[in-house]
């Protein structure tokens, strides 16, 4: 089965949409339940890092793979974002969203390696 870039977005925006759904069942208190949560989108961002990466490997131009990494750039865009969303412009205290900020380095890192 061939992935296109289209599938890692649609990927991406259904991770969102879970973890809004479960956020919004998550008394805004509860920071290990929000912390779960993260930690559950974060795990979904690194699968979706593996899918982009076995994608890059077997796209057969340097456009395709630059398109793929700044694709997941995107999305680890609207995750940071989502986190730093629940802290209304304080930095989050999320683990998580730190770690979503490293695999988005990583990502812009194969982007620019590749542009």
């Amino acid at each position: 089965m061939l992935l296109l870039l289209t599938d890692l977005e649609q990927l991406g925006q259904t991770a969102l949409q879970d973890f809004g759904r479960d956020v919004a069942r998550t008394d805004g208190t509860d920071k290990g339940g929000l912390e779960r949560h993260a930690q559950r989108l974060e795990a979904k961002l690194e699968q979706l890092y593996a899918v982009a990466a076995t994608m890059a490997q077997r796209e057969e131009n340097l456009d395709g793979v630059t398109a793929i990494w700044s694709g997941m750039v995107s999305i680890c865009d609207r995750m940071a974002k989502a986190l730093s969303d629940l802290h209304q412009g304080r930095k989050p205290a999320l683990e998580s969203y730190d770690r979503i900020l490293e695999i988005r380095n990583a990502c812009e890192d194969n982007r620019a390696l590749h542009a």
